[in-house]
């Protein structure tokens, strides 16, 4: 009988520096209760982490906040008197950050290099 090897999927690794020694030993004191090397125990606390976390990233048929404000107020626009206080909330709003929201329309408009 001949077998071949078996190929693996190579696996990721992480290293984890300055944990303290508190850590470590309440670490190596928990993967002895569970039956698993420091490193499994790890692992395993890792995998349940990442395997609750709900991701970021939304999908294809979901829509971000922004989507959905622009649906609901697509067609309504702003009055005059609401188009003035607007401008005048973000000009004060420019006012107290030292990061300034651009002008795209201005005739001037540059935008900032790249550093």
């Amino acid at each position: 009988m001949i077998t071949m090897p078996v190929e693996s999927t190579p696996m990721a690794q992480l290293t984890v520096r300055e944990i303290d020694d508190d850590t470590r030993e309440r670490l190596k004191a928990r993967a002895v209760r569970n039956g698993r090397s420091l490193e499994a125990e790890a692992r395993a606390i890792l995998e349940r982490a990442a395997s609750e976390e709900e991701p970021a990233i939304l999908r294809n048929d979901e829509r971000g906040f922004g989507d959905l404000m622009h649906e609901r107020f697509k067609d309504k626009g702003l009055t005059e008197d609401e188009l003035r206080r607007f401008n005048i909330g973000i000009s004060e709003i420019n006012s107290m950050s030292a990061m300034r929201i651009p002008d795209f329309e201005a005739e001037d408009y540059e935008p900032d290099p790249v550093k």
